[in-house]
């Protein structure tokens, strides 16, 4: 997971939710920028859910847009990572 929080924030999220993974810490928005996930008029990413191969390749993506409840559902992202 990648958040466009700050270091502290990141890590508030994992501890929050007691994640079993970690979350990587981007708030200028590198990766985001990369995948055309951030806004760059009002300055922060998008909400979205890629799974993606070593390679970088998408094989799997969700524009979660301003919806930061609603994410794919589990079942749906592990059928997908498991035929990798």
């Amino acid at each position: 997971m990648v958040s466009a929080d700050d270091l502290d924030a990141a890590l508030r999220t994992v501890e929050r939710l007691r994640l079993g993974f970690p979350v990587l810490s981007d708030p200028g928005g590198v990766l985001l920028r990369a995948y055309q996930h951030w806004d760059e008029r009002q300055g922060f990413g998008q909400a979205g859910t890629f799974i993606m191969r070593p390679d970088r390749s998408v094989v799997f993506y969700e524009d979660d847009a301003e919806r930061f409840y609603r994410r794919p559902r589990t079942a749906r992202l592990l059928e997908v990572a498991r035929a990798l």
